[in-house]
């Protein structure tokens, strides 16, 4: 079995987008028995190393590890807000080694205005170039993150492309399930009826064997079992490909379901597809 985290984001519908989330994260993951959680830059109050320490030592103290700290990114900005994405993701490399934490996550951008495809691919390849050079002497892992708000990296050939083309040691890739092309849950070229198409799983597929963590999305649209992603399939995909993890839930409500609920419901889903 994977070790399985929880995205503590998932819970802002709930606990709202603060602090508050990180702690109903990581005592829901101990309650579960779950590995770890992951957070997001925007949950953090401040990056006080006083504060970041003692919130650290709060999660461990359950018994629960930290996995990666998210960078929030605004896809609807010009290539021109990333000399701003990389001060702050320098900043990021240095606060979370004060919680114990040791990746960040990093998504592309949008492709908006008079940028193209190619031109957009070219400037977030130079970001995740600069972010992966100065994290890797603060002996940070920099996660490439698959997104699909009408941006780059948003297919598995553009994230193949983006890892053959960046040499920096410390770089990964974080697979998002729910934020490929062809993905109903993905803004931008995502899909206006509730069924993934086959661009979404041949993603997947071809990105699978060269992902260090899986962000697993759940909607739970309709009902409490996960109608839009085809998780059987995609868990297939990753067992062929001896996936070890960290797979990391990520809930977002698309029904009527609290968090409080669903992550329950999405950890036994995938707990039981793993050991069948």
């Amino acid at each position: 079995m994977v070790p399985i985290h929880l995205q503590a984001l998932s819970l802002s519908d709930v606990y709202g987008t603060n602090e508050n989330c990180i702690h109903a994260a990581a005592e829901m993951a101990s309650d579960l028995g779950l590995s770890g959680i992951d957070i997001e830059d925007r949950l953090l109050k401040t990056y006080e190393p006083e504060y970041l320490e003692r919130l650290g030592d709060r999660i461990k103290s359950l018994g629960v590890n930290l996995g990666y700290c998210g960078l929030l990114v605004d896809f609807s900005a010009p290539v021109q807000s990333i000399t701003l994405e990389i001060a702050r993701a320098k900043k990021l490399s240095r606060a979370i080694k004060h919680l114990g934490m040791s990746s960040i996550r990093v998504p592309g951008n949008g492709v908006v205005g008079n940028q193209t495809v190619e031109s957009t691919f070219k400037s977030v390849r130079k970001k995740i170039q600069q972010i992966c050079q100065d994290a890797e002497q603060q002996s940070v892992t920099v996660y490439l993150h698959n997104h699909n708000h009408g941006s780059v990296p948003s297919t598995g050939d553009q994230v193949i492309r983006m890892l053959n083309k960046i040499t920096n040691r410390n770089l990964s890739y974080i697979l998002d399930t729910g934020q490929f092309q062809g993905s109903p849950g993905a803004s931008g070229k995502g899909c206006l009826d509730e069924i993934a198409r086959p661009e979404l799983y041949d993603s997947i597929a071809k990105c699978a064997d060269l992902a260090g963590m899986v962000r697993a999305k759940f909607y739970l649209s309709k009902s409490s079992y996960e109608n839009w992603l085809d998780y059987p399939r995609i868990i297939n995909i990753l067992k062929d490909v001896n996936f070890n993890g960290p797979l990391s839930i990520v809930y977002e409500p698309k029904g009527k379901i609290p968090s409080t609920e669903a992550v329950p419901i999405a950890v036994k889903y995938l707990t039981k597809l793993f050991e069948n």
